[in-house]
């Protein structure tokens, strides 16, 4: 372990490779830190279930992390590639589900990525084991991480960093299985990417060319552009469709999925076009999926004199409402990879750089994660939708 100035730098493992994970290990690595990614997936893309994500006021730490030749290739991730970005701000729009009236145009400087596109973009040059799955962490009082894999070896790190998402193991390993389980909420998410006919792709691009939310008592639709191959063929445009709403604990895909995002949609809660978004979808549409959303409010947790910690959706799992899940996991990099860096430049001690990131993620995290849920209830009162954190703050923290 390195204590003092002098001593060999830490040997760092992280567990998942998401997107906090990917731009945790580039951020390390740009400051001359041995790390390694463990990924239970074989490959990018191995997971069918595809997204969009937003980033809005994290972008700045993204560019931070990421090297020059890695940053590089960034706009290839944007959902939207042919979308004409420049310095303007951009809008996102929100609209009153019943009446199909505007209720809110958000406006911050933010961007639509692929989910699968920036896993490859964050992914170059770092060393992923890909389809290696950590079963167990073992340690004694001192001395390094032994990390037990799926395939039966064992690695070793002197720190190891769960990034391994809202149903983390290496938090449940760190806080205890029941305490470190997510909870589910009475909220249901149905999502998948869909193409339509160009008539219905141009009426949901009129809406916007990046993403637009149809909110109200019935929950919410949003529709997302999630890659778009030639501007002149409508068709040619591939949406991430999200139907959100309460009251249906089921976890299902494809044409079950599809069948109950349908049932839950009727024309009296949702105006066009998004009506017909969730009515349109073909049954036999690339994956979609179905499951409850659930949510974990930081807990504090001991790191075992500086050896483990949790980072992202691992550290805080909270709603996709307001956009701030991605956003808070990357403020957790910014932090985390300010503290450790202390190590090499000042000669702090491992025990003083987590402790200094935890404080911060322990009060922000929970924070976040209790408002998402407020966030959530909030789209549905559209009485008092002037009055929410939509509308208040926007996509700010």
């Amino acid at each position: 372990m390195t204590e003092n100035q002098g001593d060999p730098l830490p040997r760092i493992a992280i567990v998942g490779a998401g997107v906090c994970g990917l731009v945790l290990a580039q951020g390390l690595k740009k400051h001359g830190f041995q790390v390694t990614v463990y990924e239970r997936e074989a490959h990018i893309g191995e997971r069918a279930w595809e997204w969009t994500l937003i980033l809005h006021w994290a972008l700045p730490t993204l560019r931070n992390m990421l090297p020059g030749d890695v940053l590089a290739d960034q706009p290839s991730a944007h959902a939207n590639p042919l979308y004409p970005y420049g310095d303007e701000p951009e809008t996102l729009p929100f609209y009153n589900s019943m009446t199909g009236d505007v209720a809110l145009r958000m406006t911050a400087p933010f961007r639509r990525m692929s989910r699968r596109r920036l896993h490859e973009v964050c992914s170059k040059g770092l060393d992923i084991r890909w389809g290696t799955r950590v079963v167990d962490l073992k340690m004694e009082k001192s001395g390094p991480v032994s990390l037990s894999l799926e395939n039966g070896r064992v690695a070793k790190a002197d720190l190891v960093i769960g990034a391994d998402g809202s149903s983390s193991r290496i938090r449940q390993w760190l806080v205890g299985e029941e305490a470190g389980r997510s909870t589910a909420t009475d909220w249901t998410i149905g999502s998948g990417i869909i193409r339509y006919d160009a008539d219905q792709a141009k009426a949901l691009l009129a809406l916007s060319e990046i993403c637009s939310v149809s909110t109200g008592p019935s929950g919410m639709i949003v529709v997302a552009v999630s890659d778009f191959e030639n501007a002149q063929d409508a068709s040619t445009c591939s949406f991430q469709v999200v139907r959100i709403w309460k009251g249906e604990a089921v976890s299902c895909q494809g044409p079950e999925a599809i069948a109950r995002m349908k049932a839950a949609t009727s024309r009296d809660s949702f105006s066009e076009p998004f009506y017909s978004a969730i009515h349109r979808m073909a049954q036999d549409s690339s994956p979609v999926f179905m499951r409850q959303l659930q949510y974990w409010p930081t807990v504090p947790w001991d790191n075992r004199t500086g050896r483990v910690t949790l980072v992202g959706d691992a550290a805080q799992c909270m709603l996709p409402n307001r956009g701030q899940g991605l956003n808070q996991a990357l403020d957790d990099v910014d932090c985390i990879v300010a503290q450790i860096s202390r190590m090499k430049e000042e000669g702090a001690s491992i025990g003083e750089a987590l402790g200094n990131y935890e404080t911060d993620v322990f009060a922000r995290g929970k924070k976040a994660a209790l408002e998402s849920l407020e966030d959530a209830n909030a789209v549905m009162a559209t009485r008092d939708f002037g009055n929410s954190r939509q509308a208040t703050q926007g996509l700010a923290k």
